[in-house]
Parts: structure tokens; C-alpha cells; sequence
């Protein structure tokens, strides 16, 4: 049987390194499990987000660099209301605009700071399978899944952060990930 997980993105253009390279990892975590990501629409692609796949995902992460820009404050809401597990990182490095210093104070969340697209790509890793391993069976896992997941936190809880080196590959704007074999 075919699992599928879902992750809605909301992010900015300026986010497009972070996105390609949350887009590798998915790829790698679960080779097994089918990913679907959806992200805040670009300009050229209008203004409406895909609400019903944001309602549907278990998984919201949003990426707050120098600043927000619509429909992020739409898609936050909605992921609040349909009660997601949320993500929220901030850039580091992004001087961030008074809309954006603004939102990030009244969110209401915890913001997880990271200093490069790589940096964010290690602490998302770790927390996703945070939240995978603690909400099984609710996605829907397969044992050798978990223990595969559970064995890669440990061995991340042992890593010193490595040299910065981002392969992009162009998964920045979404996708499906489909499982091997």
C-alpha cells in the first residue's frame, strides 16, 4: 500500500534555496512514503493558496526571511484553525522588513532561528522526525519506517554540523516525492 504525507510551505521567493533543499531531504527521509509539498503561490501564479491541501496536511512550516508577503497570513490562519503540526523558522541572517518583525511577534509561536539554507535543512530534519516518530500510528508508518527514522535522529544527535555545501536541483516550488522501488 502507498502512504502519502503532506507538508504545506509558506515562504516567500526569497525562499527558494531553503524550499529546494526541504525538498531533497523529504526525498531521503522516508524512501518509502509518498510527499506531497504545496507552498505559498508565486506571483505569477496568483494570489489564492490551495487551502483544501493546506487543510489536509498534517505538516505546516513557514519560513520567515525578510519579509511576508501574501497570502502567508491567510495560509497561517488556516493552519492554525485546522490545527497542524506547525514548523516556524526565521532567517538569521534577513533583516527583516516592520510587516515581517510584526507577524513574527504576533504569531503567537516560538520561531527557530537559522543562520543558512543548510542550517535550516539539519533542525527541520530533526524535528520532523520528532514529530513523525511521536505521532505514530497517525501517519500511518510502517514499523521498519519508524525504526529507520528513530535510527537517523540518533545518529543526528551525534553529528557536528557539517561543511556547508547546498546542491540545488530545482525542487524549490513544490512537488510530489515519490517513494523508491
Amino acid at each position: 500500500m502507498e502512504r502519502e504525507l503532506a507538508i504545506y510551505v509558506s515562504a516567500a521567493p526569497e525562499m527558494d534555496a531553503e524550499c529546494e533543499l526541504l525538498g531533497q531531504l523529504l526525498a531521503q527521509l522516508t524512501p518509502a512514503v509518498r510527499w506531497s509539498i504545496k507552498r505559498t503561490p508565486g506571483h505569477h501564479e496568483g494570489g489564492n493558496p490551495d487551502l483544501p491541501a493546506l487543510r489536509a496536511s498534517p505538516f505546516y512550516l513557514i519560513l520567515l526571511g525578510m519579509d511576508i508577503v501574501a497570502p502567508m497570513g491567510v495560509e497561517w490562519m488556516a493552519a492554525q484553525q485546522a490545527h497542524s503540526t506547525v514548523f516556524a523558522y526565521r532567517s538569521a541572517a534577513a533583516i527583516p522588513s516592520p510587516a515581517a518583525t510584526t507577524f513574527a511577534r504576533n504569531a503567537g509561536v516560538n520561531w527557530t532561528l537559522y543562520t543558512t539554507p543548510l542550517d535550516l535543512q539539519r533542525q527541520f530534519e530533526r524535528a520532523l522526525i520528532q514529530a513523525l516518530v511521536n505521532g505514530t500510528p497517525g501517519y500511518g508508518l510502517e514499523l521498519e519506517d519508524i525504526e529507520a527514522l528513530a535510527a537517523r535522529l540518533k545518529e543526528l544527535e551525534k553529528q557536528s554540523p557539517g561543511p556547508e555545501s547546498e546542491e540545488r536541483r530545482g525542487a524549490g516550488r513544490g512537488g510530489i516525492i515519490l517513494p523508491r522501488g
